[in-house]
């Protein structure tokens, strides 16, 4: 299964997939922290508490 990175008031707003859910949550308490601390997402409101990792679903019928 694949997961993907989304801000929590807009689920089509993805920023990032990857292929272990370790991994995604890895890149939300790591990275995502210091892109909001350096202003590189164009909404300066974000946070890191304005994201969540989700399950990717293809095609509706619930990923790989």
């Amino acid at each position: 299964m694949k997961y993907k990175l989304v801000e929590k008031q807009n689920n089509l707003a993805v920023h990032g997939l990857f292929d272990t859910m370790e991994r995604a949550k890895w890149h939300l308490a790591v990275n995502v922290p210091t892109y909001c601390a350096n202003g590189f997402f164009m909404d300066k409101t974000l946070t890191p508490d304005s994201f969540e990792v989700m399950p990717q679903i293809a095609n509706g019928k619930g990923g790989e």
